[in-house]
């Protein structure tokens, strides 16, 4: 079967393109023949443009001292994004490109990532498929795709119902989503896991680039737009006795004697994670690494979840207490010494395998494999 996937695989994010680049590879691995839509919004480019200056003194001063890792970090980005995504030859801006594309699959699978956020900076209605002739033979399947978020005003998710209307096949990667949509349409909705869950460990392993770091350490993983105590990185590495590897840059940190690996590429992020001794995350493609490869970790979510903005916590929360990791959920006390290091993941990793199952029978039967 040919298949065209849509998702979020040029944003210059580690979960975005190694998401994009699992669920490729796992249709493949199904037998199809796979291509990413290469569509790149100008939107999606501005924000990850290597001209945004800063306007305050100090962030100035950061920046110059960060230049060269980020523009290794841009580069190696662009280099996966174009030479290890399977994407189209043509590169397309907006939803009206596709119109006039001369596209010929036999399915479209759209996911992972928020991608049906009508709120989000780089997002266009393609992602709903609204590209497509109504006549079109085309399975439209989606494929753990997301809001990001609980609820929209009631005209943007009644138009959310009216885009969802025409698919197939439904399937989100949170529970929240799957209440939204079924409170808008009368279809039925798959709960299913992330593509890089989705992906066995085996597949992490041939991928992953073995980091040139000779002593155990502690990977600290931190996304700004998420919630969490980053201020624990100093006490943990002293209790543990580990070495501290970031991978994200924070102008508080510019002093401190962490390895700092901000020019890393996708290969050497999932390495980082295989090679690493204890991991502190507040992503959910940071908890989702440790666990496929079995890492005492801790994730850390906003402790006040009634009134969060966002639910970027919702799909950690949902992950790890399906799996019956939930313990490993910090708000604003760590665990006890023990309790750090000690992580048993015998049930964890069945459950895993469990829901692994179900999604790739969810992925087969929408494909009609």
């Amino acid at each position: 079967m040919k298949i065209g996937t849509l998702t979020f695989h040029g944003s210059h994010n580690y979960g975005s393109v190694l998401q994009a680049y699992a669920l490729s590879k796992q249709l493949k691995i199904m037998g199809n023949d796979v291509e990413i839509l290469n569509l790149r919004p100008q939107s999606q480019k501005n924000m990850y443009s290597l001209n945004k200056k800063s306007s305050s003194l100090p962030y100035k001063v950061f920046d110059a001292v960060l230049q060269r890792q980020r523009i290794k970090r841009y580069n190696e980005y662009e280099r996966f994004i174009n030479k290890v995504l399977p994407v189209t030859d043509t590169e397309y801006s907006t939803t009206e490109d596709l119109v006039k594309a001369d596209l010929n699959y036999d399915a479209y699978v759209c996911g992972s990532d928020q991608i049906w956020n009508p709120v989000c900076p780089d997002f266009d209605t393609a992602y709903y498929l609204r590209f497509l002739d109504k006549d079109s033979e085309a399975k439209r399947v989606s494929y753990a795709a997301s809001f990001g978020r609980s609820n929209f005003d009631d005209e943007t998710e009644k138009q959310i119902g009216t885009w969802i209307q025409d698919f197939d096949s439904v399937s989100v990667r949170e529970l929240k989503g799957k209440q939204l949509i079924e409170r808008v349409t009368d279809k039925c909705v798959s709960v299913v896991c992330d593509p890089v869950v989705l992906l066995e460990k085996k597949y992490w392993d041939d991928f992953a680039a073995t980091p040139n770091i000779k002593e155990p350490y502690m990977l600290v993983y931190f996304l700004e737009n998420n919630h969490g105590r980053k201020d624990f990185v100093d006490e943990l590495s002293k209790r543990l006795g580990l070495k501290v590897v970031v991978l994200t840059e924070y102008l508080r940190d510019i002093v401190k004697p962490y390895i700092k690996k901000y020019g890393a590429s996708p290969e050497e992020f999932v390495g980082l994670f295989k090679n690493a001794s204890f991991v502190y995350t507040n992503s959910f493609h940071g908890t989702a690494f440790a666990t496929i490869y079995n890492k005492p970790f801790i994730s850390v979510i906003n402790p006040d979840q009634e009134n969060a903005v966002n639910n970027n916590d919702s799909r950690k929360i949902d992950y790890l207490t399906l799996i019956g990791l939930q313990d490993r959920i910090v708000k604003n006390e760590l665990p006890a010494n023990d309790k750090l290091i000690n992580c048993d993941f015998t049930v964890a990793n069945q459950k895993i395998i469990e829901f692994r199952k179900k999604s790739l029978d969810f992925l087969s039967h929408s494909l009609g494999e």
